[in-house]
């Protein structure tokens, strides 16, 4: 046998030493490799996990929205007005079966002007003739617009009724208002009747009272007019007046119809004071407070009626009585129309009063008088003697704004 020498041992351990060394670098890099491929099957099976959770959730969310989708399909097939889409050239390229029975067939594909034209109530109004009210939005970015339709004949009906009720209600309370104050000036009118009634009357009397008469009697056509104007909406006609005329017609309308044991005055006023008013309405308004505190206080009460300038643009009239005042849980309401405290009233004397002091740009409150009774306080604009009534309305609403 051979011998071997020393340098092929060294050599050949060498190499079994690096073989080994090699072979356990592959070992570790199998180990490592395998170890990697376990790693990326995990997160492969993590992924895929995620992944179908993710899907399972867009699935719901579609699934959500498919519903919705169904949902407002089934709620727009339902709704009682109709919707359409535009697109930029006013092409009808969606509508509900709301649109279509309202609108007729054909819709889709046909131009917006196309369909008014052959419905005319969409742009004009006949009597007995459909409504329908049309409302446009945009709906995005392109031109595209959402239209809604809706038939408004119902609501024009009821509209129509209601104004109807109303004209009937404003009739009665029109009808209730001139019975009311057609009441004062018709009393004098029977007094004056029973007057020329006697054989003994003599002719110069007799035709003053033919006089008084007739004006009594212009003064309730008077009345009847300006009841006709206020159902109408109309304000009286307004014109210069002297503040010492319109107290002294009120003297004149109002004493024949006190009861004897009524004392009754009127502060004399000069004839500087003028105002822009109806004289047959303020006669009116002052004769409901005077004959509301005989009402309220009885045949013996005090009433005195005062008037004069305030300041140097406006003036106020008084009305005091001496009866037993107004309670107090009562005065909010005391204009109020048709709130009466008595079983005879009809709740409209102070709110006549009311309204006509409001006509004339004025105000008028009510108060308890520190020593008893109580005083009822208009205040009015003052006409400027350079001025015309039309300058004094403008005046008047600036001056009722400042007080309000």
């Amino acid at each position: 046998m051979a011998q071997i020498s020393t340098a092929e041992l060294a050599e050949n351990s060498g190499q079994a030493l690096l073989d080994e060394r090699s072979l356990a670098s592959l070992t570790e890099v199998s180990r490592e490799l395998d170890s990697s491929y376990r790693s990326m099957q995990e997160q492969v099976l993590r992924l895929r996990g995620e992944l179908a959770i993710s899907r399972s959730a867009r699935l719901r969310e579609l699934a959500e929205k498919e519903r919705l989708l169904g949902r407002l399909a089934s709620l727009l097939a339902v709704l009682p007005g109709g919707v359409m889409i535009l697109d930029a050239q006013h092409t009808i390229r969606d509508a509900n079966p709301a649109a279509l029975d309202m609108l007729g067939e054909p819709l889709l594909g046909e131009t917006w002007p196309q369909v008014a034209q052959r419905n005319p109530e969409l742009h004009e109004s006949q009597p007995g003739q459909r409504r329908l009210s049309i409302n446009g939005r945009p709906l995005d970015e392109d031109g595209e617009q959402v239209v809604l339709i809706t038939d408004t004949t119902e609501l024009h009906d009821l509209q129509e009724q209601l104004g109807r009720r109303q004209r009937l209600a404003a009739l009665g309370e029109m009808a209730a208002r001139l019975a009311h104050q057609i009441r004062t000036p018709l009393s004098s009118t029977t007094l004056y009747l029973a007057q020329l009634g006697r054989d003994d009357l003599p002719a110069e009397q007799r035709a003053k009272i033919c006089d008084r008469l007739s004006g009594r009697l212009q003064h309730m056509e008077g009345l009847i007019e300006s009841m006709l104007s206020f159902v109408r909406g109309g304000s009286p006609e307004m014109r210069p007046l002297l503040l010492r005329d319109v107290m002294s017609t009120l003297e004149a309308v109002v004493r024949p119809t006190l009861p004897p044991a009524t004392i009754f005055t009127v502060t004399p006023i000069d004839d500087t004071l003028s105002l822009c008013g109806a004289a047959d309405d303020l006669v009116g308004a002052l004769s409901n407070l005077i004959q509301n505190a005989v009402d309220v206080a009885g045949d013996a009460v005090r009433i005195d009626v005062w008037a004069g300038a305030t300041s140097h643009n406006s003036l106020q009239i008084c009305v005091r009585d001496n009866g037993p005042g107004i309670p107090a849980d009562v005065l909010p309401r005391l204009f109020d129309p048709f709130f009466t405290t008595r079983a005879q009233g009809t709740g409209l004397g102070l709110a006549v009063v009311a309204r006509t002091v409001s006509h004339h740009g004025g105000e008028v409150r009510a108060r308890n008088h520190s020593r008893s009774g109580a005083e009822f306080l208009i205040d009015l604009p003052l006409l400027d003697s350079a001025a015309s009534c039309g300058d004094a309305a403008v005046s008047s609403s600036l001056f009722s704004t400042e007080r309000g």
